[in-house]
């Protein structure tokens, strides 16, 4: 690191004073002392062009040896869904290269391949837009015009994240960041590398488009030695299953069809699960009090924007914080003030799954050779994930006869959930509560024995959510009310 001129006068000054008698006046002002200062501020000047030019060299090494130059803008791709009305007496085939509009726009996408619609169907098909830049990341269901009119053909985008977003040039500071991505990608095993290699993963359509890609990544430690899971997202829902698939064959690494082997990135000896990140959606409610000059239908759309824009930044894994989310929204220009009255506090890092809130619908059924003696028995359920195990519902009641058992229906799981734990009454009118079984919650489970562990519910929620992903769900604006 370059010296500054305060650090080279100081050394210049101490070895004068301990080479030489001669020179008896260094105070500030004396010949010597102005000799000094002028030559350690040139110095300084000197090293400081140095570091910036050696560091400058430096990077620029770094993107030749990567083949790295600044990516151009490219425009937003989105999954736009057309539908052909049920009164339609016809199929309509919409073919490659139709253009899309938002009304009043001059942004226009155009449909990547062909596709045929019978009267009342909906199919989905990618669009890239023919202008670049972030102002082609919209909001949802505003794509909504055929620059060319086809009888009965309505289309939208359900979704205001797109598959590709769209981006302004590449700056040096983004620049870096993929150099260093692309550094990540290099070596192999520790969470940056599976991060780095999940962000490769792509899915493309028969023209190369492409239709879906893997947008964050977040590598965690599991409680079990030599087992780590991969969180991945879309940005925009639920992955797929053929994404998740090709996700986990590149961090395990294979040979593809023309012979070429793929090195994996996870460590030899290592499990590396790839899972579709666990999605909590949140609901957003903000009231917005327009500038001088500004409506609120002027600026709603572009707090939607910002808002949109604010979650999509979100990390897996990171809180959500309300001050950053007010600023994003009070940014936009023509907003004066923002009040967020949905949701009521910031959102943490690492939830926790809900523990549910009902009591479960124990009913007495008959159970072949059950072993439970006939009496009243309490019902509790908890969810379990990789992580810990929620709190447990509250308990509902049900008597038996001789030859029953206890049916407890299938269970519809929260956000980050996994597993079902059961538990029962140690015995027939006993108020302590027992495991009695375990289950993924898809099916019905029917208890016909007495419990034989001792494990009791917890007390304490540990199933936390891990690599979760906040995602956008409604969003509701409206004015400010000021008295």
């Amino acid at each position: 690191m370059a010296q500054t001129q305060t650090q080279i006068a100081a050394d210049m000054l101490a070895s004068i004073a301990t080479s030489t008698n001669e020179v008896t006046n260094l105070n500030v002002g004396s010949v010597a002392r102005s000799l000094v200062d002028a030559f350690s501020a040139e110095a300084a000047q000197i090293e400081q062009e140095i570091e910036e030019q050696v560091s400058t060299a430096i990077i620029n090494a770094i993107y030749q040896l990567l083949n790295m130059t600044p990516a151009g803008a490219v425009g937003s791709t989105y999954l736009l869904q057309f539908t052909l009305s049920s009164s339609a007496t016809s199929s309509v085939t919409i073919p490659a290269g139709t253009a899309v509009a938002i009304p009043n726009s001059t942004l226009q996408w155009t449909i990547s391949q062909s596709i045929t619609l019978s009267p009342g169907q909906s199919t989905t098909v990618t669009a890239t837009c023919t202008t670049t830049g972030s102002q082609t990341n919209v909001p949802a269901n505003t794509i909504t015009q055929l620059v060319t009119p086809i009888a009965g053909v309505t289309v939208t985008n359900p979704s205001g994240q797109p598959v590709v977003p769209g981006r302004d040039a590449e700056t040096e500071i983004e620049l870096q960041a993929r150099a260093a991505n692309a550094i990540n990608q290099l070596h192999r095993g520790d969470a940056g590398a599976l991060e780095a290699g999940a962000l490769t993963s792509q899915l493309v359509d028969s023209s190369g488009n492409p239709t879906e890609q893997v947008v964050k990544a977040l590598a965690v430690d599991s409680n079990t030695p030599g087992l780590c899971y991969v969180f991945v997202n879309n940005g925009v829902g639920p992955m797929s299953q053929a994404l998740l698939q090709q996700t986990q064959q590149i961090i395990n690494g294979y040979v593809d069809n023309n012979g070429v082997v793929h090195i994996g990135y996870k460590a030899a000896g290592v499990t590396a699960t790839v899972l579709d990140a666990p999605q909590t959606v949140v609901n957003v409610s903000v009231e917005v009090l327009p500038a001088n000059g500004y409506t609120l239908a002027m600026v709603q759309d572009s707090v939607s924007q910002a808002i949109q824009d604010f979650f999509a930044t979100l990390d897996l894994g990171q809180s959500l914080s309300l001050s950053q989310l007010y600023f994003a929204i009070l940014a936009v220009p023509g907003v004066a003030d923002v009040l967020i009255t949905s949701p009521s506090s910031s959102l943490p890092a690492v939830p926790y799954v809900t523990p549910p809130s009902t009591a479960p619908n124990a009913t007495a059924v008959t159970a072949s050779g059950s072993t439970l003696a006939a009496g009243t028995y309490q019902v509790a359920i908890t969810y379990t994930n990789q992580w810990g195990e929620t709190t447990p519902s509250p308990t509902a009641s049900v008597t038996i006869s001789s030859g029953q058992g206890i049916s407890i229906p299938a269970q519809t799981l929260p956000v980050g959930a996994t597993g079902v734990n059961y538990y029962v009454s140690q015995s027939a009118g006993s108020g302590t509560l027992i495991l009695a079984a375990s289950g993924d919650g898809s099916s019905a489970v029917t208890i016909s024995a007495p419990p034989t562990s001792t494990q009791q519910p917890p007390t304490t929620n540990t199933a936390e959510i891990q690599g979760n992903a906040y995602m956008l769900g409604a969003v509701t604006i409206s004015q400010m009310q000021t008295s």
